[in-house]
């Protein structure tokens, strides 16, 4: 079995590779998603239980920054998308908790 590494960023370091073209990927259930939303434009809403069937609506050409509520989801899902041959790929430190924490834009 291959090892899977990704990075581990900070909220700040995902929005500033937002701001430069990286996909964001929010892994959150939907009720989570709708409690509580990131606020920017393009940002993926793929259910964590949804991943592996929606693997393809992910561009593989660039970044992918995943997020989920505190950053245990973003790591299976780091997995799931290493499994599918996605080699540049991001958590949040924290996810969408640091998120907030950290003044980013949310609704």
């Amino acid at each position: 079995m291959t090892n899977v590494t990704f990075d581990v960023i900070t909220p700040r370091d995902a929005y500033a590779a937002y701001v430069m073209g990286s996909t964001l990927v929010d892994v959150r259930t939907t009720a989570e998603i709708e409690n509580k939303a990131i606020a920017l434009k393009n940002l993926k809403k793929i259910p964590f239980e949804e991943l592996a069937q929606r693997v393809s609506e992910i561009p593989a050409n660039r970044q992918v920054v995943l997020f989920s509520r505190v950053g245990v989801k973003g790591q299976e899902a780091a997995k799931i998308l290493a499994k599918h041959g996605y080699d540049n790929v991001a958590m949040v430190d924290g996810g969408i908790t640091a998120w907030e924490e950290y003044g980013l834009p949310i609704k």
